[in-house]
């Protein structure tokens, strides 16, 4: 599997100890030159190595001018000794990046994108909304506002028709097929849910190798529905918050070699002055819309014993998003971290209950819905096997598909009062609406 050999290394390197990572580096970058014999030097990123004594990975498959590689590596004496190697099967000018936009002050960003491996640089004056073009192939262009994205309301009416998906995870030619095959996009990629709104349930990020394409087209639809009527609605999830935090253990390794390329760490490319990311930070945890209830993890007793409102834990979320450092040991008063808090609950999965103190009951579930104006809450994050009720009450609905499998791809579609599972290939069957609690 691509970069299988490179994302295990990295995360041997995110869990053994310091005293390992002192002795053994690794890079992720291109092979520049080979040589010609065992002994000969290997010049890998601008970095110049040996293979270590008795080794020769010369005759690998794609050990080849050009292709991206991973090195595990030690310096001795002012040398550096490969230890070991592993070649990919793409080249460094294969790989296409961003575009990802840096806000210098008020008006004035710098576009960074990476085009057949090579970063490119560009700072515009956004004084005006502007369009930026000729970007990369899967995303040609983009448009910047200079004004501060707004937070949306956390509860809306009942609306025309509403479909959902979640974890996403930087699959964006599934998301557009799906999106496609079910009437919200155009085949151009064009907003065509009219009035209807989209809800997508967190962790559009990490794993997949095309996140800033599956961001930028959400934006682009935010706009669009806007426009037309509808809304878009991006309910943060774990993954989100961990990329903000600095927590990068699960980013493709592609954004490794960009990183490494562009020279600013991955979590600053979504820090507070970053485009995507103050989008990020206004975004809610927790929606309404009609009588669905959205959350990624899940709606936790604990917090509910807060007896917050949607919009008051939505904006303690928002307070608690790196960089800042909450310090509240509940749910309630530290959401973003907390074991029961709406980006990381699984208590309502039975396999997953023992971590969670148990079981919610369907007692629980049901007061948290009655107290928000709810029938159903609607959670990602814990896969199921297909979109639906994920117990004989009906009170969950389980929305978190493998999302990088065309098969499993499903969302959620609810109008005209039922619900429905629908597939990647744009197939419709109504989902009994059980929504019953046990005496």
């Amino acid at each position: 599997m691509l970069f299988r050999f490179a994302l295990a290394l990295f995360i041997l390197l995110s869990v053994v100890g310091s005293s390992f990572a002192q002795q053994r580096s690794i890079l992720f970058e291109e092979i520049q030159k080979k040589p010609k014999k065992k002994t000969g030097e290997w010049i890998i990123g601008g970095k110049t190595f040996t293979a270590e004594a008795g080794k020769d990975f010369g005759e690998r498959t794609y050990a080849d001018v050009g292709n991206l590689v991973v090195v595990e590596y030690y310096t001795k004496s002012g040398k550096s000794f490969i230890t070991e190697f592993q070649p990919q099967p793409i080249k460094a000018a294969d790989i296409f990046d961003g575009p990802y936009v840096i806000w210098k002050d008020e008006t004035t960003a710098e576009v960074i994108t990476m085009r057949a491996g090579k970063v490119e640089r560009e700072t515009i004056d956004v004084s005006e909304p502007k369009t930026i073009e000729n970007l990369k192939p899967l995303m040609p262009k983009i448009k910047l506002d200079s004004k501060s994205p707004e937070t949306g309301k956390s509860e809306w009416d009942t609306p025309s028709r509403t479909m959902v998906i979640s974890d996403l995870e930087g699959n964006y030619q599934n998301a557009i097929r799906f999106l496609q095959s079910n009437s919200v996009i155009t085949k151009d990629g064009s907003w065509n849910w009219g009035d209807g709104h989209l809800v997508l349930v967190g962790d559009l990020v990490d794993r997949g190798q095309a996140v800033t394409e599956v961001m930028w087209l959400v934006k682009r639809l935010e706009r669009e529905a806007q426009a037309a009527g509808g809304q878009v609605h991006y309910v943060l999830g774990n993954h989100e918050a961990m990329v903000m935090a600095g927590d990068i253990r699960y980013i493709h390794p592609k954004y490794h070699f960009v990183t490494e390329r562009i020279g600013i760490p991955y979590e600053q490319l979504f820090g507070t002055d970053s485009e995507i990311g103050r989008w990020w930070r206004t975004r809610n945890s927790v929606v309404r819309v009609g009588d669905l209830l959205f959350v990624h993890g899940g709606y936790s007793p604990q917090l509910d014993e807060g007896k917050l409102s949607f919009d008051e834990l939505n904006e303690l979320v928002r307070k608690g998003l790196a960089p800042a450092k909450p310090t509240g040991t509940t749910a309630s008063t530290n959401p973003v971290a907390h074991n029961h808090g709406p980006f990381w609950y699984r208590g309502y999965f039975k396999k997953h209950a023992t971590n969670w103190g148990g079981q919610a009951s369907p007692q629980q579930i049901q007061k948290i819905l009655d107290r928000h104006g709810a029938k159903h809450v609607v959670v990602g994050h814990t896969v199921v096997e297909q979109v639906g009720p994920i117990d004989e009450t009906g009170l969950v609905i389980g929305v978190d598909v493998k999302r990088a499998d065309t098969k499993k791809c499903e969302g959620l579609h609810h109008e005209d009062a039922k619900l429905y599972r629908v597939t990647m290939a744009g197939k419709r069957s109504e989902i009994e609406s059980r929504s019953v609690v046990p005496n």
